[in-house]
Parts: C-alpha cells; sequence; structure tokens
C-alpha cells in the first residue's frame, strides 16, 4: 500500500543497511557475522532486513530469539542458517522441521532434542546441528562449566549430532570498569571450547563477541564468529557507521486551550497559561511508554524540541506547541532520525537504544528506501 495512506512510518535505509554491514565485515576480517535479527530485527522489519542482509551475501548466520521468528524467516524465503538462541521445551520439533538449528543451553532442552529424534525415527543421515551456551557469568542462559564434561559424555553418543559452536554472553563490555571480568569470560569460554574439541574431530566454533566488544577491540573479536545487532542497524554513537532508520509522525489535529484546562487522562496536565497544542497518532500501543508523558519525551521539529503534555494515551500523545509558529496540521514531527540521534533520545528517556526500536509495533508503517 501507498506510504502516503500511514500516520506514523519508520523510514528504514537500505544504503545505509548495506554500508554497515560491509564496514563491519571489512573491520572483522576473517571472522564470520551472526546477524541478529530477532524481535523484528530490533524492530527494523525481520523479513525486508534479512531479506537485503541475504542478497549481499556477506553474512554467515541470522540469530533469532524463538522458534516463532526462524519459522517466519524460512517462510519468506530466508535460506541462510538459522540459529534459535532461546528454544522452549515444547518447540524443538519445529525448529528442526523448519531447518534451523537450536542452541541448547540445559539439560532439559538436550533430553527434548534426543527423545524428538528417537521419536521420528531420526537415522545417522539426518544430522542435527546445534549450538551449546555456555554460562560464564551472565547468569541467565547455559551451563555452568562444572557441567560441561558431564554433558560433552553425552554428547559424543549422540552421533547424528553436530556441534555447530560453543557460545556464551558478555555480561558488561561495555564498561570498562568491568574488564577484568569480560577477560575472565572470554577466558572461560576458550576453556570450555577445548575441552569440546578433545572429543571431536572437526574444529568446534567459538562467538562471544556483542557490539560493546567489537568497538572495544577486545581479543574475542579474534574467534570464529562474532554476534551483531545494534552496528547493523547503526543505533551506536559512531563516526563510521550510519543509522539506517528514521521515525516520524504527523501532527493531525492542533487546538488552543487556555489557562486552566486539563489535557489527557486523569487530567495529569493542567495549562498554567495559554497553549497551542498539537496531537499525534503514536502511543503506548505502538512503542511509547505511558510514563513518557508530561514533558519526559520530546520530539523534534526543525531544531526545537517539542515536549509531550498531558498522559500518553494507547494510540496518540499531546506535544506543547506553542513556541512553534510555522507549523501546520500535516507536518511531521521527529521521534528519532538523523537529526535527531537515538542515542540522544535514550539517554533522555534513561533507557537505551535497544529498547526504543525493539518496542515499536507491528502496526507501524515501515518504509523501506535507497
Amino acid at each position: 500500500m501507498k506510504q502516503d495512506l500511514y500516520g506514523t512510518r519508520l523510514y528504514v535505509n537500505y544504503s545505509h543497511l548495506n554500508y554497515n554491514i560491509s564496514y563491519i565485515k571489512k573491520q572483522a576480517k576473517n571472522v564470520k557475522i551472526i546477524a541478529m535479527v530477532k524481535a523484528n530485527a530490533y524492530g527494523h522489519g525481520d523479513i525486508a532486513i534479512s531479506r537485503t542482509l541475504q542478497a549481499l551475501d556477506i553474512v554467515d548466520y541470522f540469530g533469532v530469539a524463538d522458534f516463532e521468528e526462524g519459522v517466519r524467516l524460512r517462510n519468506h524465503d530466508i535460506t541462510v542458517p538459522i540459529m534459535v538462541m532461546n528454544p522452549g521445551l515444547n518447540n524443538i520439533s519445529a525448529i528442526i522441521e523448519n531447518n534451523l538449528e537450536p542452541v541448547i543451553y540445559n539439560n532439559s532442552i538436550f533430553s527434548k532434542l534426543i527423545e524428538y529424534m528417537k521419536n521420528t525415527n531420526k537415522n545417522l543421515h539426518d544430522n542435527v546441528r546445534v549450538h551449546i551456551k555456555i554460562n560464564t557469568g551472565m547468569n541467565r542462559w547455559g551451563f555452568n562449566s562444572s557441567d560441561i564434561p558431564t554433558f560433552i559424555k553425552k554428547l559424543v553418543g549422540q552421533k547424528n549430532i553436530t556441534l555447530g559452536s560453543v557460545y556464551t554472553h558478555l555480561a558488561s563490555a561495555e564498561n570498562k570498569k568491568d574488564d577484568v571480568f569480560t577477560k575472565h569470560q572470554i577466558n572461560e569460554l576458550i576453556k570450555a571450547q577445548k575441552l569440546f574439541q578433545k572429543e571431536f574431530n572437526y574444529p568446534i566454533n567459538t562467538h562471544i563477541s556483542n557490539t560493546s566488544a567489537f568497538l572495544r577491540n577486545f581479543e574475542s573479536n579474534q574467534l570464529n564468529y562474532m554476534r551483531t545487532g545494534l552496528l547493523i542497524y547503526g543505533g551506536i554513537e559512531h563516526k563510521l557507521l550510519k543509522p539506517i532508520a528514521e521515525l516520524k509522525c504527523p501532527i493531525l489535529q492542533i487546538r488552543e486551550i487556555e489557562a486552566g484546562d486539563s489535557v489527557g487522562y486523569g487530567r495529569n496536565f493542567i495549562a498554567q497559561s495559554n497553549l497551542k497544542i498539537g496531537v499525534l497518532p503514536f502511543g503506548y500501543a505502538d512503542g511509547l511508554q505511558r510514563a513518557w508523558g508530561n514533558g519526559v519525551l520530546k520530539f523534534y521539529f526543525q531544531s526545537q524540541l517539542v515536549p509531550t503534555v498531558g498522559n500518553i494515551s494507547m494510540d496518540s500523545c499531546i506535544v506543547d506547541l506553542s513556541a512553534i509558529d510555522n507549523i501546520s496540521v500535516g507536518d511531521d514531527v521527529i521521534y528519532f532520525g538523523e537529526k535527531r540521534p537515538i542515542w540522544d533520545l535514550a539517554n533522555e528517556l534513561d533507557t537505551i537504544p535497544y529498547e526504543i526500536t525493539s518496542t515499536l509495533s507491528r502496526r507501524i508503517k515501515r518504509v523501506y528506501v535507497h
């Protein structure tokens, strides 16, 4: 459908996406790239982003959070290997049947995989590739170091399972104060990889690098793979990367209110003077937070920041236009974009760019430009 039919639009620039992934590949040298496209490609549109990256032939893997995200990619002609980071006990069958590769992070998931393969008569010609998550201090997903020897014995006995990689997740690579801990995590992964390598006659791949580790040039960048998400989308301040997205929404109504008038639900805003306010078709069902009303969130219009007034509603929010003379119904304000960097917006809202983009609802129109 035509983009001008829509109110709130997220413009995604394919040229900037191409530039970013090419820059990452050049800097990563011989390290292969796992592009994280979970959470609707961090809100940018998983199908469009994955198709574009696949066509560039730079990415070696896609990373998704759950089976449904992976199946969605397969159903839209994505053939690049897909790693499912957080499989559940009840969807192993869907993962394998859609040629996805599960991460095994505990014995329960592994047992479910073995049970499925046994019940479906999987034979030696039906190799399933899996990835092993190691807990090195994040204390979220993964096997503890003490669990590894016993697990390896179980894995070695499964001749129709191929080990795609052993990996872990850095907890605080962005914080220099935690560098000792980060290096500890890297060393723990290397120790784990060596234990697996002793039992298998093919190279065991490893990955630990994320956006922060890559930018800070940790030695982990020299492992086999790196996982990258925010870097691809240009969601971090960096002189050699380009933000790929800009979100705009139009002013759909402008009204004058008088001192003493209230705005929005709960009458949490009472005008102290006469004001000019505007209504935007952008609310908490679209990715804003209700708590960002009453001036916490500010939009951008022609070098000026426009604060919210009143509580944010499900489908709309209201902004104070009193300081702007040359704005009319139909004019766009910017949530984030080239002139309103997302990292600045995130700092103002006491959050991170990941949260801002990944919570953008699917009803926001994605417009892809070159």
